[in-house]
């Protein structure tokens, strides 16, 4: 595989310069994937799959943390928010999200649909996320970056065990829409949603607060 001239200085700043950026595109991405991911778990009942998001929730919020000290070690986060340029990128991610969240609870027949759906548009994140760190591995080893590439293998790594369960539970979540549709017998309950386990919990402490008022 052809690499560069370490050596060089021009050609070391201009490769530097590609993993940086590639590492604004990815951090973006994390965020605005939090967001999504926030909005998916408040209309997914309790169970494998909402489990499986709320995990996935996690490791995304410590990914855009993990690559904002990176960004900051390579002596690129206070540029970038200066120029502005990984507040624009974030900024797209985030209008984009949440801009898809209204959408996705209005989208489908029904609420088996919705989540089939849902899981679907998870499974193309996934993908372009697994792409994006496999980018900036490559770019990463080209300048000798190691630190910058076993963060893009990690992360990779997370977002492939992602793919591959989400995978797994398209078949049932399709399952659940066809039986839902064709015969009127629903399994989706809105009452055991995230957004609905929230609220009951919010009830619940504000009613111990005044009770202990």
């Amino acid at each position: 595989m052809a690499t560069i001239d370490r050596t060089d200085p021009d050609q070391l700043a201009a490769a530097q310069a590609l993993v940086i950026q590639t590492l604004t595109e990815a951090h973006a991405t994390e965020e605005a994937l939090v967001t999504t991911l926030r909005a998916h778990i408040a209309m997914t009942p309790a169970g494998g799959y909402r489990s499986l998001l709320e995990r996935h929730l996690g490791e995304t919020r410590q990914q855009a943390r993990a690559i904002e000290r990176r960004l900051d070690e390579l002596g690129a986060g206070r540029s970038l928010l200066a120029s502005g340029l990984d507040l624009a990128q974030t900024f797209v991610g985030q209008v984009l999200a949440l801009t898809k969240g209204p959408v996705d609870l209005l989208r489908g027949k029904s609420g088996e649909e919705k989540l089939l759906k849902n899981a679907k548009d998870e499974c193309a994140t996934e993908a372009l996320e697994i792409a994006t760190y496999d980018g900036l591995h490559a770019l990463a080893e080209a300048i000798g970056d190691e630190k910058t590439a076993q963060l893009a293998l990690r992360h990779r790594g997370q977002e492939e065990r992602m793919l591959e369960e989400l995978r797994a539970l398209i078949p049932s979540l399709a399952h659940a829409t066809v039986l839902a549709q064709a015969t009127g017998d629903p399994t989706y309950d809105a009452s055991t949603t995230g957004a609905a386990d929230s609220a009951g919990r919010f009830a619940r402490e504000t009613q111990d607060a005044v009770g202990s008022t």
